[in-house]
């Protein structure tokens, strides 16, 4: 895994990204059922023994696609450590 530079921070490991994770656990994800906010949840690793972040769907009313989002995707939201990484690489950029 590649090293980024995350709030000023090395990112390297799979420790150094739980850390990332609990200290800013809300995401907001456009997914395609709407945009919903999320909070991490764990890590664990998929079929190809590669590493997967889990997030739970929050009800908060401030997004109004929640609904939609939990009855046509689900509860859960998987990414990836790359698609991870760019989300908070996003984040610091904006």
């Amino acid at each position: 895994m590649k090293s980024l530079n995350v709030n000023n921070k090395i990112v390297s490991s799979k420790k150094s990204l739980k850390e990332i994770c609990v200290e800013q656990p809300f995401l907001i994800i456009n997914t395609s059922c709407g945009i919903g906010k999320y909070k991490f949840n764990k890590i664990g690793y998929d079929q190809n023994n590669k590493l997967i972040f889990e997030y739970s769907l929050i009800k908060d009313t401030d997004y109004k696609d929640t609904t939609s989002i939990l009855f046509k995707i689900g509860k859960y939201y998987y990414l990836t450590a790359e698609q991870l990484l760019y989300a908070f690489k996003f984040l610091a950029n904006s």
